[in-house]
């Protein structure tokens, strides 16, 4: 994955665990194990689904940064390539479909969504057992064992791609 800490620089480091959240593979194959007996649409479990990706990576790098001394840059870096990628989303989809959306609000707003969840549960050792449900609402159906499995599917394995690439990178 990595040789350390000292040989990269922050920057390619964030770069890795940018292109780390945004990358599609996993979110396929969550995606490919829901059945059609599932209530939610395809297309809002896939567009909620990476919206989730990239706010756990960034809560990854977060958490497990803990009091590193490069936790605040690493994260900084981190959140504008999200902003960045964020402002092309939304000129394609402005061009694409003729309607303003600002990708990156909507990121922020199921942040909070997801923040004031686990506020409400702060006593749930899993944050995936608050999370997986709050998913499964933010695509219609809260109620949908399917999407409540799926948003905790990739909650971890987004958390455990962080730690591994972190720890690889003599950063935890």
């Amino acid at each position: 994955m990595g040789s350390s800490a000292k040989e990269d620089t922050v920057e390619k480091i964030a770069e890795y665990l940018f292109n780390y959240a945004i990358a599609r593979e996993d979110l396929k194959l969550v995606l490919a194990d829901i059945p059609a007996e599932s209530r939610v649409s395809p297309v809002t479990m896939e567009y909620e689904i990476q919206l989730l990706k990239m706010i756990s990576v960034g809560w990854g790098i977060s958490f497990f940064l803990g009091q590193h001394s490069k936790k605040d840059e690493l994260v900084q870096l981190f959140w504008n390539s999200v902003h960045h990628f964020s402002q092309g989303i939304s000129a394609m989809t402005a061009t694409q479909t003729g309607k303003e959306i600002d990708y990156f609000s909507i990121l922020r707003e199921r942040v909070d969504i997801y923040v004031k969840a686990l506020n409400t549960f702060s006593d749930v050792n899993d944050p995936a057992l608050v999370i997986g449900p709050t998913f499964a609402k933010l695509c219609g159906s809260e109620e949908d064992s399917y999407a409540i499995r799926s948003g905790k599917k990739i909650f971890h394995l987004a958390i455990k791609g962080v730690r591994q690439y972190l720890s690889s990178m003599d950063m935890t």
